[in-house]
């Protein structure tokens, strides 16, 4: 009896890593095919180095104590540099979020990585992001103005009006702002063009 034309093609091996690369974001089972057999005609030599980087990514990476972003030091080069505006938080939702307003050079305060945005039907709540570890932070009577840096979705604005409601339950006395200008609905801080990301900093708006 003839085999299924399937089982004649099915390489387990490539099907495997094809399947872990798919669960990276926004990457296709036909994407995710063709990288699994770009990585099949590298050179072994990469592949090593690959696979060495993929390993050593937990050991060497980790989150600063400070502001939880990413950092290879126990507290980032940000939060340990004496230059930057220690009074002003510009609170983000990601790493990335932060290299792009890093990339305006519009900013020169420090900043506090969420991890995530609240999120619910995701799955992610309060407890799941460092809201209450901004607002142990925002204690310190040095903090002048705290700046919510979010890409505009539901999920940003829940979040904003979630973290405003709690530093007025603590008395924050300092301003609370939120960048609006350059954002539309549905864009990303992180694949915004520098210039408009710049000017939404500069213009941001205080929430009252």
């Amino acid at each position: 009896m003839m085999q299924s034309y399937d089982k004649l093609t099915t390489i387990s091996s490539l099907d495997k890593l094809t399947h872990i690369i798919s669960r990276l974001p926004s990457i296709g089972e036909k994407t995710a095919m063709r990288l699994a057999i770009y990585l099949f005609n590298c050179e072994s030599e990469y592949l090593e180095d690959f696979a060495e980087s993929l390993n050593s990514l937990h050991e060497n990476i980790k989150l600063c104590k400070k502001c939880f972003s990413l950092s290879e030091t126990e507290v980032c080069s940000i939060c340990e540099n004496d230059k930057r505006d220690n009074s002003i938080i510009c609170v983000i939702e990601s790493f990335p979020d932060m290299l792009a307003i890093e990339r305006t050079k519009e900013y020169n305060g420090v900043y506090h990585v969420l991890g995530n945005l609240i999120a619910p039907l995701k799955g992610i709540g309060i407890s799941d992001i460092k809201i209450k570890e901004l607002l142990d932070r925002t204690k310190n009577d040095d903090i002048k103005e705290i700046i919510l840096a979010f890409s505009a979705s539901l999920e940003a604005d829940t979040t904003a009006g979630f973290i405003y409601k709690k530093l007025i339950e603590e008395n924050f006395k300092g301003k609370i702002t939120r960048i609006t200008y350059g954002i539309s609905l549905g864009s990303d801080i992180e694949n915004a063009d520098s210039r408009s990301l710049g000017r939404s900093l500069i213009d941001r708006l205080e929430i009252e």
